[in-house]
């Protein structure tokens, strides 16, 4: 049902675990991996299939502090953050846990939310350190085993990154992020393409552009995320609803009300589904309207996935 006061649609969340956040798909859409034990110091990866038979297995060891996990294109690798420093991966066929780029050099920065790159071995991450003038933000591409395996993508002041989210095309990134400061509560989305500077996807008044955790869609037409707007002032504790941004920034579509209040979403393969899950709200599924779904001219094919299973 359409939402009164403007383009959206009022969907239901389907509530499929009690606690958990970060959610990313299988490469076949039949599996969620996700952060559990959010609250405790030590959070674990999980998985769950989609089937609703069984429920979700630990994928990390309890003595790693796991979270935030990214499917690689290689089928059989998660990248996750490990102690809030590093980003690691996890061999899915072995069990092996190894650092993703083994001579990495910090210089202070500490490396957050990993998302996969398509058709290569490589993950955008935002990178953070805290100075006497606060938090700063930085995106990087880390690409182990290139000539280059750690490429900046943006600078700090002109914009304070947050996480990122990579286009289909491999090229564009979009990323939550403030110009010259850090607040992360009344973040906006912002777009990058190597040795191009970044800009703000949509233009206006900032906070009628809010906009977190940022996902494209399988297509590279869509972009999922949780904002606050319209809310004039937006902070941490404004409550959120998840948004369909187009590519180019013109339309704006709101799927859900504030009640589950999401910080993460993530999308099917199929693109006919959305999961999302954050802090004390658990894990959640909506279906999307047609009008989100590929369409037959991106030459893309639905496999498995979530619609399917059931």
């Amino acid at each position: 049902m359409p939402l009164s006061g403007g383009d959206g649609f009022c969907l239901e969340i389907r509530k499929i675990w009690s606690e958990g956040g970060w959610p990313c798909f299988s490469l076949d859409g039949r599996s969620l991996v996700f952060t559990g034990l959010m609250e405790q110091s030590h959070n674990r990866l999980f998985m769950m299939t989609l089937d609703g038979c069984a429920q979700p297995r630990a994928l990390t060891p309890p003595h790693i502090n796991a979270k935030r996990p990214a499917w690689l294109s290689t089928g059989n690798e998660l990248a996750f953050n490990r102690d809030q420093s590093g980003i690691w991966t996890l061999n899915l066929e072995t069990d092996h846990i190894a650092p993703f780029l083994p001579d990495e050099s910090s210089d202070g920065w500490s490396f957050f939310h990993p998302c996969a790159y398509p058709c290569e071995r490589a993950v955008a991450v935002v990178a953070i350190r805290e100075t006497v003038q606060g938090r700063e933000g930085v995106l990087y591409k880390l690409a182990p085993g290139t000539i280059q395996p750690r490429m900046q993508l943006t600078s700090f002041p002109e914009v304070c990154a947050g996480r990122p989210g990579v286009n289909p095309d491999g090229e564009t990134v979009v990323f939550a992020g403030n110009a010259g400061r850090f607040a992360q509560g009344a973040n906006q989305l912002w777009v990058v393409r190597s040795n191009e500077r970044p800009r703000r996807l949509e233009p206006g008044e900032p906070h009628l552009a809010h906009g977190r955790g940022p996902r494209w869609s399988p297509d590279g037409k869509w972009i999922a995320c949780v904002s606050t707007r319209p809310d004039p002032n937006p902070s941490e504790k404004t409550v959120r609803a998840i948004w369909i941004i187009s590519a180019d920034g013109c339309q704006t579509f709101r799927l859900t009300d504030h009640s589950f209040n999401p910080l993460h979403v993530a999308w099917a393969p199929n693109q006919k589904h959305l999961a999302c899950g954050g802090f004390g709200c658990g894990l959640g599924l909506l279906d999307l309207p047609a009008m989100f779904h590929a369409t037959p001219e991106t030459g893309r094919k639905e496999k498995g996935g979530v619609h399917d299973a059931r």
